[in-house]
């Protein structure tokens, strides 16, 4: 039997039902707005999504899955991972989560199509309702390629870094804004003669005496600073011995630009140390010797003087005394014993210049080398007047220099290319020219010239081209002229044709009030 409802019952029902009405449409909405929000995250998530049911067969994914496998859409749909999948341990990570727990795989795969080859990394997981219902599983697939090959390329560059370091010939040291030493490569292990473990969380101060401390020290605040200049400074090995070395610095920063500490590698220079004292002691011994040298010619030549003459005068007033009243042979005996005599004195006499060379008459002082070559003109007047030599020059510099010295070396120059003469009267031109940090003076003549085999030969001490009777002189002038310009820390040498001349060069360097 019907029950009848009255109007106001029939109007609260009609409400009732409006409401029921709209919270169902709401919750469709809701529902569909999910829906949406799902898809748009299932479509366009950066990993591969795919949903299987409780057999293992894929019921969705999305299109980066389809880019991971390699696989169009048709081919994916329906697949059984449980039963077909060719990847053991990817089947097995799918059985995994179908049991209700997480699965995870990562390693190779290769394309269906069997042209990709990838490294995947795998989540799969249980996918159960609300209600407890088990729905299957989902899996989350990322291609984690790249990361590989980033991965093995910083692996392989580490490789060559740890390879570098430890088979370098210097050492390596880092330490932090304490001075506490984070790494040391094997070299300075070698080097100090500590092991790694010995080393390392220590500060360097252990591995210092006081002296080298205070280097360190100021060193240590310039590199706060930003300071990077290399120093030199000696540890001290794990034997007591004192090693000297170069320590080239760098200063670490992070981010925000505060100090972090530093890294230096460190250069053993134990072998030039020694080097330069042997060097440094041959040099003392070389000076000391050219001092006995310079003495002994000195002393020599000077004391040989009073003999030599007291023998020169004998021979020659036997010559005065006794000439036409001996035989033929006596004459020419004594006339040999007069001319080598002379020839002793001018050999003595020019060993006595060539000693004092840089000892008497080297101060060095501004010079006017235009006053000096007229100087070394006018002391040879008569040898150029009487070959009617020609001597000329272009504007010459200003020096600092010894005068005496310059001097004596323009005389024998000039007086060289005058004796050496050709037929032609000799023709003898001066030039200077600035050339980077020195001055580069010529001497030019049209003399006799020499073969270009004997030019280390002529700056030799007596050493002689020519006989005694073709040309006179003892062969010591250009021996002097070598002496001057390396006394002045130059370099002289010569360029020569037979029957075409030669020219002189030397250089005198810059120095301050060189104009």
């Amino acid at each position: 039997m019907s029950q009848k409802l009255t109007y106001e019952e029939l109007e609260k029902r009609i409400e009732q039902l409006e409401e029921e009405r709209h919270s169902w449409l709401f919750a469709e909405e809701a529902l569909l707005q999910s829906e949406e929000r799902y898809r748009l995250i299932f479509n366009h998530s950066p990993l591969g999504i795919v949903h299987f049911d409780q057999e293992g067969v894929i019921l969705d994914c999305n299109d980066h899955f389809l880019e991971i496998m390699g696989a169009p859409r048709e081919t994916v749909l329906g697949f059984n991972m449980v039963t077909s999948a060719r990847n053991r341990a990817m089947r097995s990570a799918v059985q995994t989560a179908l049991g209700g727990e997480l699965g995870t795989y990562e390693g190779d795969y290769r394309s269906v199509t069997g042209d990709k080859n990838t490294q995947l990394r795998a989540i799969y997981n249980c996918l159960p309702s609300e209600g407890g219902k088990f729905l299957g599983a989902v899996a989350l697939f990322e291609d984690i390629s790249e990361t590989r090959r980033a991965e093995e390329a910083l692996k392989e560059s580490e490789q060559r870094y740890r390879t570098l370091v430890e088979t370098m010939n210097d050492g390596l040291l880092i330490r932090n804004e304490k001075d506490r030493v984070t790494y040391v490569n094997e070299r300075l292990c070698q080097m100090w003669g500590y092991s790694r473990d010995e080393i390392l969380d220590h500060p360097t101060t252990d591995f210092l005496d006081e002296e080298n401390l205070i280097i360190v020290n100021e060193q240590w605040i310039k590199r706060r600073e930003g300071g990077h200049d290399p120093y030199e400074m000696a540890w001290t090995a794990k034997d007591g011995r004192k090693i000297p070395t170069i320590i080239s610095p760098r200063p670490i920063f992070d981010g925000d630009g505060a100090f972090r500490g530093s890294f230096g590698t460190i250069t053993d220079i134990t072998s030039r140390k020694e080097a330069e004292e042997t060097l440094a002691r041959q040099a003392r011994e070389l000076e000391r010797s050219n001092a006995e040298l310079q003495q002994f010619a000195y002393v020599a030549s000077h004391d040989m003087q009073e003999p030599l003459r007291m023998i020169a005068s004998y021979v020659q007033l036997l010559a005065r005394r006794y000439k036409g009243k001996l035989d033929e042979d006596a004459d020419e005996f004594i006339a040999y014993a007069v001319d080598g005599a002379k020839r002793m004195q001018t050999m003595i006499n020019d060993l006595l210049a060539y000693s004092r060379v840089g000892r008497v008459g080297g101060e060095m002082q501004s010079t006017d080398c235009e006053r000096i070559l007229a100087w070394a003109v006018v002391n040879l007047g008569a040898a150029i007047e009487e070959n009617q030599a020609i001597v000329t020059h272009e504007p010459l510099p200003s020096l600092v220099a010894s005068g005496g010295l310059l001097g004596l070396l323009f005389q024998n120059l000039i007086g060289n290319a005058i004796k050496f003469r050709g037929e032609d009267p000799p023709l003898i031109h001066i030039s200077a020219k600035l050339e980077g940090d020195e001055w580069l003076f010529t001497v030019r003549d049209n003399g006799i010239g020499f073969d270009v085999q004997y030019t280390d030969r002529i700056f030799i001490i007596f050493q002689r081209l020519h006989g005694m009777g073709e040309y006179p002189g003892t062969g010591i002038g250009l021996a002097i002229c070598k002496k001057i310009v390396e006394y002045h820390g130059g370099k002289i040498w010569a360029a020569s044709e037979l029957g075409k001349g030669t020219t002189f060069s030397f250089t005198i360097p810059v120095t301050q009030g060189n104009q």
